[in-house]
């Protein structure tokens, strides 16, 4: 076990005391659809290049393209070195398509 795992270990346990003691307001939780994933932001802002790119001329387009790309493989390489490498091949794939879809084929 990590030591980021035991920290959050710590912290369920800590929080789960502190429920049972009724110190934690339910109204102060936070929702599900509140929290996405680091890796979730970093899909989202390389969909969020394409779709910007699309309405820019020629040279702002490529930096665009260039700002994605670079976030693509940010966000490629941190799943493969979670060991995530089938989950890394599929986001690969989806981001090609959305590419396609949103800039066309080039």
């Amino acid at each position: 076990m990590s030591v980021f795992d035991l920290i959050a270990e710590n912290q369920i346990q800590d929080y789960n005391r502190r429920k049972a003691n009724g110190e934690v307001k339910e109204s102060r939780t936070i929702q599900p659809e509140e929290r996405t994933s680091f890796e979730s932001h970093l899909f989202k802002s390389i969909v969020g290049c394409y779709e910007k790119a699309a309405e820019k001329p020629e040279q702002e387009r490529q930096a665009l393209e260039e700002r994605a790309e670079n976030l693509r493989m940010q966000l490629l390489i941190g799943l493969e070195q979670k060991g995530m490498r089938i989950t890394a091949q599929s986001m690969s794939k989806e981001l090609m398509l959305k590419r396609q879809a949103i800039l066309g084929n080039e």
